[in-house]
């Protein structure tokens, strides 16, 4: 192992992954790629073209969203005792550099180190551009990992529906003939078209609650009209999606921006996963009862992660699959 890389193996440094390099996505993992094939330009560790683009095809392989990362939460009981309970933290995509090591002009561990070093020194300082301060890590010589934390998952929410909001994106879906039948629909594919029906089903009922206020039903769009402006985070700037059920529905859906904007083909595998991954959700994560009378911001955002939902798998059933995507059943 490098002296040199072995004393920083799990030193943490801290990055804005900026969106206004790519403005038409969310896609973290692409954002990833386009941020490691600049930085590793920048460094002189590529300047050919030919390299630029071998490198490109390699990290959009091997950039993936691994895992999510758990710590320890602090709480006091009946008796005021103080206990301790483990706590999702983060989201966590990774990265061998050491897949790369042909194309590099030092080690795969030296440059490593120096794109960690490099990426903390890539601060956004114009302040009026978008983007999610990321955490780095090194866990191996050759290997760093992306942490997103609560702040950096709410960025992404929040520019989520600002994306789906935008004329550009929103239009998307017009351009397709929608099936209104499901006749000739696949068996395999109708737990997705019946989530994606149980979606609209709970946003109209959060509407009847009065937790939000819907657009207009027929709109291929963000649905959520009230608030405009989804709180995500709480006084203490920590998520109000803190279940297991809520943060693997949120890794889901990170992976579904990813596959729209990387080479992806696997459209049903994907339309099932998000479906069966919102059926455990929504029967873990209520935000009626109890949830809406004492905690009325996290019935909200559990009804902005219902939207966002709703949206992405409407997408997937209509544009890629052919489908209809039922508005009730």
């Amino acid at each position: 192992m490098d002296s040199n890389v072995s004393n920083n193996t799990f030193s943490h440094k801290f990055f804005k992954l900026r969106f206004v390099k790519d403005k038409s996505t969310v896609s973290v993992k692409n954002l990833l790629k386009q941020e490691l094939l600049q930085t590793l330009s920048l460094s002189q560790q590529l300047n050919i073209q030919a390299e630029l683009q071998s490198v490109a095809k390699i990290l959009e392989q091997k950039i993936v969203l691994s895992s999510l990362e758990y710590g320890q939460a602090t709480f006091s009981n009946h008796s005021d005792r103080v206990l301790s309970k483990p706590r999702i933290k983060s989201i966590v995509y990774s990265c061998p550099i050491v897949s790369l090591a042909s194309y590099l002009r030092h080690s795969p561990a030296i440059v490593t180190k120096n794109l960690a070093d490099l990426l903390s020194l890539n601060q956004d300082n114009t302040n009026h551009e978008s983007g999610l301060n990321l955490q780095t890590k090194i866990t191996s010589p050759g290997w760093i990992e992306f942490y997103l934390d609560f702040k950096a998952i709410a960025s992404w929410l929040e520019r989520s529906q600002l994306l789906i909001e935008t004329a550009a994106d929103s239009t998307v879906l017009s351009t397709f003939v929608v099936p209104d039948r499901l006749s000739k629909t696949s068996e395999n594919l109708f737990p997705a078209q019946y989530v994606h029906a149980r979606c609209c089903s709970l946003l109209r009922l959060g509407a009847r609650e009065k937790l939000i206020t819907l657009k207009d039903a027929n709109l291929r769009t963000w649905q959520i009209q009230e608030p405009q402006s989804i709180s995500w985070l709480d006084q203490e700037q920590n998520l109000w999606l803190t279940k297991f059920a809520e943060y693997n529905l949120l890794r889901q859906l990170f992976a579904v921006t990813d596959s729209f904007a990387g080479d992806f083909n696997n459209w049903l595998k994907l339309a099932l996963n998000l479906s069966s991954t919102t059926v455990t959700f929504l029967a873990d994560c209520r935000f009626l009862g109890e949830v809406k009378q004492e905690f009325p911001q996290r019935a909200i955002a559990r009804l902005g992660l219902i939207a966002l939902t709703q949206y992405w798998l409407q997408r997937i059933l209509i544009e890629k699959l052919g489908v209809a995507a039922p508005t009730e059943l």
